[in-house]
């Protein structure tokens, strides 16, 4: 995982002499990677995150496309996940383009959903409004509503096979969270939360996997 911290006090004022002679020396893209927040940056900078993530797995790129793309049935095997609904599934590419007003859909896209997801988390519960652009087999992108948390909410999953039985998957997360303390519990967290979801998500390619054996349907 990709994390990043909060700094209030500058490198340079917590680092020993010999040890900021020795880190002179290094080159700045090596010292400045560790960190997405430099002193100076707005409260609004300080409230924003990204994280990244690649991982392989062991279901082919249709298995998994399958679990990441079904919203409906996160409330299913999603952990903190209460309910999941898609409220307009429409072709994206279809004639006449879309209706006046409508979100644009990115090219190449074959479907497009708005879906509702509400979820509950150690006494917060939100419900997050979405758009969310498929391109079939190859990527997933979401972009939420604000809503009382969140002013922004921005993730991708691509998907590249690797073999007939694997898959890589390219994980990216942007949002903006309006309360600092919020941020905090994000950064305690961040490695517990995505890597119970992606394990989640892993097992669901499992029971869809069993499913297609037996010939049944869920």
């Amino acid at each position: 995982f990709t994390v990043f911290r909060v700094g209030c006090l500058t490198p340079r004022a917590i680092m020993p002499a010999r040890v900021r002679s020795i880190g002179a020396r290094l080159p700045a893209a090596r010292i400045h990677s560790r960190s997405l927040f430099l002193p100076g940056l707005s409260a609004k900078g300080q409230k924003y995150r990204t994280f990244e993530q690649q991982k392989v797995v062991q279901f082919p790129v249709p298995t998994i496309y399958g679990a990441v793309s079904d919203v409906a049935r996160y409330a299913d095997f999603l952990p903190w996940c209460t309910a999941s609904r898609v409220l307009e599934r429409r072709q994206a590419d279809g004639p006449g383009g879309p209706e006046p007003g409508a979100h644009a859909a990115e090219p190449g896209a074959s479907e497009e959903l708005l879906t509702e997801v509400e979820v509950g988390y150690m006494g917060l519960a939100a419900r997050f409004g979405s758009t969310v652009t498929l391109l079939r087999d190859r990527r997933v992108h979401s972009v939420s509503e604000p809503n009382e948390f969140l002013d922004s909410l921005n993730f991708t999953w691509e998907f590249a096979p690797i073999g007939p039985n694997r898959a890589r998957i390219d994980l990216r997360l942007d949002f903006e969270l309006k309360n600092v303390e919020h941020v905090l519990m994000w950064d305690t967290l961040q490695d517990r939360v995505v890597g119970e979801y992606l394990s989640c998500f892993q097992r669901r390619c499992a029971q869809l996997q069993q499913r297609d054996a037996a010939g049944g349907v869920g």
